[in-house]
């Protein structure tokens, strides 16, 4: 049963508020026994003040004939009004009383004492321990004996029997209310625990369609664990969608060259090429061949990369030959295209890296902008170094990318309104400058064109398996 979070809490608060209620019952147990014993103190000091008051009138009485006796009292009459037994000193007025309290040792000189002297005392008298309170009685300035009001301690002690009744009622309330909210309180705690366990068992179930933050804010544990939950799922949604749109750009990629090299066998099987296309059908297939090795060659090299299990090389590249390479590949692109090309590289250093891969990148940046260059722009690739790094850019002069682009352009198969390649080269070329120890950024402004700029430590050797 304890193992049951919301029973744990249930019975820890159930257990604290219990606690702290038995405790508050014996604090009001000792302080009404407490009261008790002071509120019987003072009735004692109060009536022995009136014995010892009556006893003195009728001692005046006695030897002033002048003075009306008091009505005459009997001890036992004294005793049954008071509810105490009464003890009397003094040679004069009590003949046989003797000076100490019955079967104690306390003595009561009650000539030392002051006219409003009230003495308590404790004395054992018939098995019984009693608690008294004594009071001198006066012949003018002159103590001539005293009285003592006594009540049996047990009594005062056992009072807190008269409450105990009351005190168990209202622990038992208290017990019951105990219960009651402990059970409501970890119920709603535990709650949102099982919301998102339900969430979670959605979720492995790969249903993302979930959301456990409702009209819970954010204000306390829970509500922060609750919005990382569902963070996490819109995160593993976005990448489902990822996922999906990713497989089926990679279908229709490869499906392409497939149907149109499909097409042109199909056509030379039933003999519908003849001699004189023959030449222009196999060249076809063959660009169609090609283009699917370099899609399924760009699809392995990404996959590689995300799953760090890239190999590179590190070794002394010359930028400046790198570069010069990978201009000479697209000069003629540039003038078939009427694009200006400028490459100013001839002082770009000498760095430890990957050669092939860098040429790898800078041609998929190339490409790029050549691809979204339009006719009359300018392509220019350079190349400069800051704080260890060699900066090599790619800008263009073409549409431009907007804020909300800038990211998802380095996604896989991203595509802006369906136009450009197959989406891959940035996602290779971002990879491959992390695999490299570097980073690919971009700077572009809509209409005002782009600029890449490909960061790499000029010394720092990386290699990743």
């Amino acid at each position: 049963m304890l193992q049951s979070l919301r029973a744990r809490l249930a019975f820890l608060f159930a257990g604290t508020l219990v606690l702290a209620t038995v405790t508050a019952a014996v604090v009001v147990v000792s302080l009404y026994q407490s009261y008790n014993r002071d509120q019987t103190e003072a009735e004692l000091r109060k009536q022995v003040s009136g014995v010892a008051s009556y006893y003195e009138r009728a001692f005046q009485s006695t030897y002033n004939k002048g003075k009306t006796p008091p009505p005459k009292i009997t001890k036992n009459e004294f005793e049954g009004v008071s509810d105490a037994k009464l003890y009397q000193f003094g040679a004069v007025l009590f003949p046989n009383a003797p000076n100490a309290l019955p079967n104690s040792k306390i003595h009561l000189d009650y000539s030392t004492l002051s006219r409003q002297a009230r003495p308590v005392y404790e004395f054992s008298s018939g098995g019984a321990t009693y608690i008294g309170v004594g009071a001198p009685i006066f012949s003018g300035p002159q103590p001539i004996g005293a009285v003592v009001l006594a009540k049996p301690l047990a009594d005062v002690n056992n009072a807190w029997k008269n409450v105990i009744g009351l005190v168990a009622a209202g622990v038992a309330v208290g017990l019951i209310v105990a219960i009651i909210l402990a059970t409501y309180v970890a119920r709603r705690i535990t709650q949102p625990l099982r919301v998102l366990g339900s969430a979670a068992d959605k979720v492995a179930r790969g249903d993302l369609d979930v959301n456990v933050i409702g009209k819970r804010t954010s204000d306390d544990e829970l509500g922060q664990l609750a919005t990382r939950f569902q963070g996490m799922v819109d995160r593993l949604r976005e990448v489902d969608e990822l996922e999906r749109n990713f497989l089926m750009r990679v279908t229709h990629e490869l499906r392409t060259p497939l149907t149109a090299i499909s097409g042109h066998v199909q056509a030379l099987a039933e003999g519908v090429v003849g001699p004189d296309d023959l030449d222009e059908s196999l060249t076809a297939v063959n660009e169609e061949v090609r283009r699917l090795d370099r899609l399924v060659g760009d699809l392995l090299d990404l996959t590689r990369l995300e799953a760090h299990q890239f190999r590179v090389v590190s070794e002394e590249v010359g930028l400046a030959a790198l570069l010069e390479r990978a201009a000479a590949s697209f000069r003629e692109k540039a003038r078939t295209n009427d694009v200006i090309f400028h490459t100013p590289i001839d002082q770009a250093p000498t760095i430890i890296t990957d050669g092939d891969r860098v040429l790898q990148i800078v041609n998929n940046l190339l490409d790029n902008a050549f691809r979204w260059t339009p006719r009359g722009g300018t392509v220019q690739l350079g190349c400069s170094t800051s704080n260890g790094l060699a900066a090599i850019s790619v800008s263009d002069t073409g549409r431009g990318i907007s804020p909300a682009e800038r990211e998802a352009v380095f996604h896989p198969f991203y595509s802006r309104r369906g136009e450009g390649g197959t989406g891959l080269g940035l996602s290779i070329a971002r990879e491959l400058a992390t695999a490299l120890g570097g980073r690919l950024s971009v700077e572009s402004e809509p209409g005002q064109g782009s600029t890449f700029t490909l960061s790499l430590p000029r010394k720092r050797r990386r290699r990743v398996k």
